[in-house]
């Protein structure tokens, strides 16, 4: 059967129990794998097939793609500007196409799309963003998988896959698919340290931070994650625990990235953004404004995923209900620190994204969803015959020694462990583990 894993005590001190978990079969890896697969190719394909995949952002990526690739920045911004033409824009002259702050920081995509662009020329620029959406993806089965175990874990990929905005913004010459596999990848770094502290994982989620700080500028909602399962573990269980350092070396390296950008290419003002969208002419006046602009944005948002995506809007509701039901995990923290972290990126830019700045905290939602879908499985796992069945409940004469009908010796087992002892503890009941008091973490 499948059980929620339990938190485990993350105090610095504390020696963290690996937690026995029924073995996959081969065969279930297989079957779990074509689903995944089969999932991602059809909801891919599809996308492509009927999304111009060439955005208004793509224009920046693509003229520093061509320019990293030997161009120069005047035959760059001629051929984005030939391409925006078909697609029925203006195209940015060579002063802005090269020099607003905002893109400037945003090297990674077009760096790694260079001999993509040489060989096809700004088409190029989709084979990484494809490339970036598909490991998303493997990486979240493969760790969801082997945390809350292969339904809950490949379903809530299914569905993410389902999410025609989640699949777009993936797919198109954008940033979004690179941001959310850094995010998913600095959050397993985080588990791996949880689990058995080094300095590995730090390194990892350092190096990581700092490149998708240089992929876009989101490094705050990871950050913001993590720092609240931090936090919430420390109020919830009034002592240290091993989030904070991930949470502080995430942090401090996105702040360092952050200051670092805004010295080097000064050109764009975030304060100046947030003043103009909320209508103010100072900081003041703007807060005051905060609520409206917040408002407005959630509404449109909403509007849209009931229009247009209700897979994201279940996937989203899913989320929000995991977090009601297991407010103490670690899941559930990690996924407010991401929506505060998103809340903020999005208040100060001032426009509605329908989840696209969403997607570095992509992983957050995973998580949660994932919680409840395992919760779901292992109370399955444990009931009796199908209702269907007339002789359910009834009891049956067996041979002694023989497993009743319909019970598998395995899960016979499995209850033979969980049993209650001598002195009738439920410390191995996992729907009580699930709610049980611990330090918060959601060790992989």
């Amino acid at each position: 059967m499948f059980r929620v894993p339990p938190e485990v005590d993350v105090s610095p001190g504390a020696q963290v129990q690996e937690q026995p978990t029924r073995p996959h079969s081969s065969k279930e890896t297989v079957l779990a794998g074509v689903v995944v697969a089969v999932t991602f190719v059809v909801t891919y394909v599809s996308t492509v097939a009927v999304k111009p995949l060439f955005a208004p952002d793509s224009r920046y990526y693509a003229a520093m793609a061509l320019w990293f690739g030997g161009e120069s920045q005047s035959e760059a911004a001629r051929q984005v500007a030939e391409l925006s033409a078909q697609s029925g824009w203006a195209s940015p002259g060579v002063s802005l196409l090269f020099g607003w702050g905002l893109v400037q920081p945003r090297v990674v995509l077009p760096a790694l799309s260079v001999p993509f662009v040489k060989l096809w020329g700004i088409d190029g620029l989709v084979v990484v963003p494809g490339l970036a959406l598909a490991a998303v993806m493997a990486v979240l089965a493969w760790a969801l998988s082997r945390r809350y175990g292969p339904v809950a874990g490949i379903s809530s990929v299914v569905l993410i896959m389902c999410s025609s905005q989640i699949m777009f913004y993936g797919s198109a010459m954008l940033t979004e698919s690179l941001s959310a596999l850094w995010g998913a990848l600095t959050l397993v770094a985080a588990w791996r340290y949880v689990r058995r502290p080094g300095s590995g994982p730090v390194a990892w989620m350092v190096v990581l931070t700092v490149i998708s700080a240089f992929t876009r500028q989101a490094t705050f909602i990871v950050a913001g994650s993590l720092v609240v399962a931090w936090l919430a573990a420390l109020l919830l269980r009034r002592r240290s625990n091993r989030w904070a350092v991930p949470a502080l070396s995430v942090a401090i390296t996105a702040l360092a990235t952050q200051v670092l950008q805004t010295r080097l290419f000064p050109t764009f003002s975030q304060l100046d953004q947030f003043k103009a969208k909320t209508g103010a002419d100072n900081l003041t006046e703007a807060l005051l404004g905060t609520p409206r602009l917040a408002w407005k944005i959630l509404r449109t948002d909403l509007v849209f995923f009931a229009q247009s995506d209700r897979a994201l809007l279940v996937l989203i509701t899913l989320s929000i209900v995991s977090s009601v039901v297991f407010w103490r995990r670690a899941e559930t923290h990690l996924l407010i620190g991401a929506v505060a972290g998103t809340a903020l990126y999005g208040i100060t830019n001032g426009t509605p994204t329908a989840f696209r700045y969403a997607m570095p905290g992509l992983v957050c939602y995973a998580v949660s969803v994932a919680l409840l879908m395992s919760s779901l499985a292992s109370r399955v796992a444990r009931q009796p015959d199908s209702p269907d069945d007339p002789e359910a409940g009834r009891p049956q004469p067996h041979p002694a020694g023989e497993p009743q009908k319909g019970q598998q010796p395995a899960l016979r087992a499995d209850r033979e462990l969980a049993a209650p002892s001598a002195q009738g503890s439920s410390a191995h009941d996992p729907a009580i583990e699930s709610q049980r008091p611990t330090d918060g973490a959601a060790g992989s």
